[in-house]
């Protein structure tokens, strides 16, 4: 027979459990099916590349299963737009770089708000700095004669969209260098990089990853970094600094990971954790630094603080570049 001191130890031991917070179903069963990662961007770009590295490590080190869906145009709105509606339960990521702050100082309305729309869940890595190259025929070796021909005649300039990082950045080089040059946008990352490998464009930003190949076939030729330092894949190049472009440096573009928000805080950690997981290992490391890229891989809220940040710095460039919203 249950006592009087009995049967209030065991209310008290009732209440106890009552009081812990229980881990929400769907936080302890994560993942429970495979993860769709969202990249805004044609197949084989910088950006999709690091993001199917990442991912691939993911699947070897937890099998979890990491589906990479390319949903590229508008500049990388059509992926995030698609991402944004998405369920908010950790199983849509959306994979993306610069272009998800940019996007709101260059359009008039986004399908999107960047306050309420998503959570940043982690950085996978920071670039350290463009190539500035030219195209095969282009009578230029350096940024003085480049500028030179430019006041003489119009020069055109490609990137994977307007108000893309590498549009921001090439610019913002034409602003410091004091010259007009067209810009011609492309759909992303591939078709821009094929388009000065041919010829029809004359000048392009690109990521060091992008360039190799086409150096080595001599389709296009670069001539100024734009990081603090010289690029480790490019020692022979200088930076701008030492071309003669003083004040003028863009460490690169970034490539984060953001769930829709309401995501479960204990689900978002989780994914973070196992991206910085996946960036200690050593095969990854190798590929990002190949690439120009510093591996990252902060927490949740030390990269929203990041993206708050990058949203103030690009919201400037993007003024100093005198770009209107459309």
């Amino acid at each position: 027979m249950e006592t009087t001191t009995m049967h209030a130890m065991r209310m008290l031991m009732m209440a106890g459990a009552l009081a812990i917070p229980a881990v929400p179903a769907a936080a302890a069963e994560f993942p429970a099916r495979p993860i769709r990662l969202v990249v805004p961007f044609e197949a084989g770009g910088t950006i999709d590349t690091l993001g199917r590295v990442v991912a691939a490590q993911i699947d070897k080190q937890s099998e979890w299963g990491i589906v990479v869906d390319n949903k590229a145009g508008a500049n990388a709105l059509i992926g995030t737009a698609d991402a944004a509606k998405a369920a908010p339960d950790g199983y849509t990521i959306l994979h993306t770089s610069p272009s998800i702050v940019i996007n709101t100082f260059i359009h008039k309305k986004t399908p999107y708000d960047m306050s309420r729309t998503f959570v940043p869940v982690t950085n996978l890595a920071v670039g350290t700095g463009y190539l500035l190259v030219v195209r095969q025929g282009l009578p230029v070796h350096d940024v003085a004669g480049l500028i030179e021909l430019a006041r003489k005649k119009e020069l055109t300039y490609g990137s994977p969209g307007i108000g893309n990082a590498l549009h921001l950045a090439a610019a913002g080089f034409a602003k410091k260098a004091r010259v007009d040059m067209l810009h011609i946008p492309f759909k992303g990352s591939a078709s821009s990089l094929n388009a000065i490998a041919a010829g029809q464009v004359d000048v392009m930003m690109l990521s060091p990853p992008t360039v190799t190949p086409y150096v080595q076939s001599g389709k296009i030729r670069p001539i100024a970094f734009t990081g603090e330092s010289r690029s480790k894949e490019f020692p022979d190049i200088p930076t701008m600094k030492e071309a003669g472009i003083d004040d003028f440096v863009v460490m690169g573009t970034w490539a984060g990971w953001f769930a829709p928000a309401g995501t479960p805080p204990e689900v978002v950690n989780r994914i973070a954790a196992e991206v910085a997981k996946a960036l200690k290992a050593p095969e990854v490391a190798s590929v990002l630094e190949k690439g120009g890229f510093e591996p990252d891989g902060r927490p949740p809220q030390a990269f929203a603080e990041f993206v708050r940040q990058e949203t103030r710095r690009y919201g400037q460039i993007v003024k100093d570049a005198g770009i209107t919203p459309q």
